[in-house]
């Protein structure tokens, strides 16, 4: 038992110590986090262990304890479960625009490059956008599975089907394409995206539109070779 308090003391020691001097600068924002829930963890285990016979015994304290205190340690264990749909819109969005800015961070260093810029832009960016049309269930089913993902988990894996990401696709391109018809229309220039952008995104589009439909009618024509097979057959 004499043990037991030593060890619970102990953890609430370091566990102060690590959240003492927490700095909320955005300097260093990772460690922080990590420092904040490691000292959080330290201290909840320490006034479990310390305090545990009170806790018994105490119907009050026990409910603070054991519905309040340890919350945001219940919620991180089963973020797991939730992280999936999360997770899935970072990664899409990093598939897409990652490529991009690590091109022109090149660009900035090797000024060759920059002459290509907003064309090799457009190659990643139209690779992505087929990557996200056609491949992204298989992302998610990583997720899912990565993750042990139960909230949602059947909608997740019906409706990121190829079917559906395609479709999503056409509607995110599709607003993309409109808005830049009417800015340019318009003549408003935006600040916070460069009209540069905006027209590589619409050409994406075009060409999505032209590969797609080119790898639809090649599937249809895959699909159809059985059929035709089986009536010459007949």
């Amino acid at each position: 038992m004499i043990i037991a308090k030593i060890i619970g003391i102990f953890f609430i020691f370091m566990g102060y110590l690590l959240v003492r001097n927490l700095s909320l600068s955005v300097d260093g924002i990772f460690n922080t986090i990590l420092q904040g829930w490691l000292g959080y963890f330290l201290v909840i285990t320490g006034v479990g262990i310390l305090f545990s016979e009170i806790l018994k015994k105490n119907k009050v304290l026990s409910f603070i304890y054991n519905k309040i205190l340890v919350i945001p340690a219940i919620g991180f264990i089963y973020f797991q479960y939730t992280f999936a749909p999360i997770l899935s819109i970072i990664l899409f969005l990093g598939i897409y625009f990652l490529p991009s800015l690590l091109f022109l961070r090149l660009g900035e260093k090797y000024s060759i490059l920059e002459q290509y810029s907003q064309g090799i832009i457009y190659i990643l960016s139209l690779l992505s956008v087929l990557f996200f049309a056609y491949k992204s269930n298989l992302v998610m089913r990583f997720i899912i599975e990565s993750f042990k993902t139960k909230l949602f988990r059947n909608y997740l894996k019906k409706y990121t089907n190829t079917a559906f990401t395609r479709m999503y696709t056409y509607m995110i391109m599709i607003a993309i394409y409109i808005s830049y018809n009417f800015l340019t229309f318009s003549n408003i220039n935006l600040n916070i995206i460069p009209s540069e952008m905006l027209n590589v995104i619409k050409e994406v589009f075009v060409t999505f539109v032209a590969i797609d439909s080119l790898i639809q009618i090649y599937l249809s024509k895959q699909h159809s070779k059985p059929r035709e097979s089986q009536k010459e057959r007949k």
